[in-house]
């Protein structure tokens, strides 16, 4: 929780009472326990994977790239930048309900992003993005424990990528998993988020390997954030060389044969195609001081809704959802009461299931099996939009027999 979500926290909830919840949460699975609305951001979980496409541009710039070894770069860098967005972050975010949904269409930047939650226990959402030159999709499933001293999160889905390039023939195809996260200082009340870990990227096309260092913070701030890394080519041979902060800037260098400590530049005028000097691959977009929980302009936009978007999303939408909504509006007490309601309406709609010997059906996704990699995932079927535009343009039927979570 942040410094404003704990000084919340520990004025609604007695010191005693507090420190039992945490106690209690010691080593058990963060995703089967109740907390209070205290803890909580007001923002859903299906957001925080909508925020990997803050930097989806860089997927149109690996696209535009006619070297694999290029695009295979700026994919790398759009796998890091998932993370920046998680500085400050260390409020926990409304655990999504069994079917709840989020869509974010972005026709301006030429994407679109759709994800369920297609499992409660284990939690597991679902998402598909897509755009002309990309497609984009992988499963949002973690495990995260309280160990006393830290939260630490397991993120145990697999990240697929199909990468229509302008260089012509095959498509590449990549998948990788994302890095361990970790919030440190609960106790002292100075919370810290961390992501650490190593991440490899692969064009199964290709043949060609990214591996991504999210190095472990130590004691002094100065260690904290860095990210390094080397791309090697089918052969294993090294070919570029990366390093810098996953959340701020990250650099590269063109290293043939050879891995090198990448160097901030001390000048802009370096390039992809100057193999003496490190160049900047990403930036993060400026945080702004004082907007609450930590949350990026980037987010901020998500939980939008007007007359236009009521048109069109489904009512399984997250911008629906009262709890959240409620806490948005710092509505505190109503929130915890809606919270509590919506979590037994859907307690009571999985009792029925059980007693007619029946299983959650998601509405949007399937299990598959990938034909490249053998992996199992969720896969989207294609009928979200489809139904979309039938209900933006007045089929009152087209979310038929979706769950009714928010009544």
């Amino acid at each position: 929780m942040g410094k404003l979500t704990w000084q919340y926290a520990s004025r609604h909830t007695p010191n005693h009472a507090l420190q039992g919840i945490l106690k209690s949460m010691i080593g058990k699975d963060m995703t089967r326990m109740t907390l209070p609305v205290s803890f909580n951001e007001p923002t859903s979980l299906l957001y925080r994977t909508g925020e990997d496409m803050e930097y989806a541009h860089l997927l149109d710039l690996a696209a535009e790239r006619t070297d694999s070894i290029e695009r295979m770069l700026y994919v790398a860098a759009f796998a890091a930048s998932e993370f920046a967005s998680t500085i400050g972050r260390v409020a926990k975010p409304f655990n999504p309900l069994l079917g709840e949904t989020f869509e974010y269409a972005r026709p301006d930047k030429g994407y679109r992003f759709f994800i369920e939650q297609v499992s409660h226990h284990p939690p597991v959402g679902a998402c598909y993005a897509e755009a002309p030159q990309w497609t984009y999709w992988g499963e949002a499933k973690v495990d995260s424990r309280f160990l006393g001293k830290s939260f630490d999160i397991y993120h145990l889905g697999t990240w697929f990528l199909r990468l229509r390039h302008t260089a012509g023939g095959k498509e590449d195809f990549y998948t990788w998993k994302k890095p361990k996260s970790q919030v440190v200082g609960i106790i002292t009340g100075n919370p810290v988020v961390d992501n650490y870990g190593l991440v490899e990227i692969k064009n199964w096309t290709t043949g060609e390997v990214c591996h991504l260092d999210f190095q472990q913070r130590g004691w002094k701030a100065s260690s904290a954030y860095k990210l390094s890394g080397k791309i090697l080519d089918a052969n294993g041979r090294p070919r570029i060389s990366i390093g810098g902060r996953w959340n701020s800037r990250i650099y590269a260098r063109m290293t043939p044969g050879y891995e090198a400590t990448v160097e901030e530049p001390q000048d802009g005028t370096s390039n992809i195609n100057d193999p003496n000097r490190a160049f900047m691959i990403w930036e993060a977009h400026e945080r702004p001081k004082g907007i609450p929980f930590n949350l990026t302009p980037f987010v901020l936009t998500f939980n939008h809704i007007d007359d236009n978007l009521r048109k069109w999303i489904a009512p399984t939408d997250s911008r629906y959802r009262p709890d959240q909504r409620a806490m948005e509006d710092g509505e505190y007490d109503f929130a915890a009461t809606e919270k509590n309601r919506l979590e037994e309406a859907q307690r009571a709609r999985r009792k029925v299931r059980q007693q007619n010997g029946e299983e959650f059906q998601p509405a949007w996704f399937e299990m598959a099996t990938c034909d490249v990699t053998g992996v199992k995932y969720w896969k989207y079927n294609g009928q979200y939009w489809i139904q979309r535009e039938k209900f933006g343009n007045g089929d009152a039927s087209a979310w038929d027999g979706l769950e009714p979570i928010y009544s």
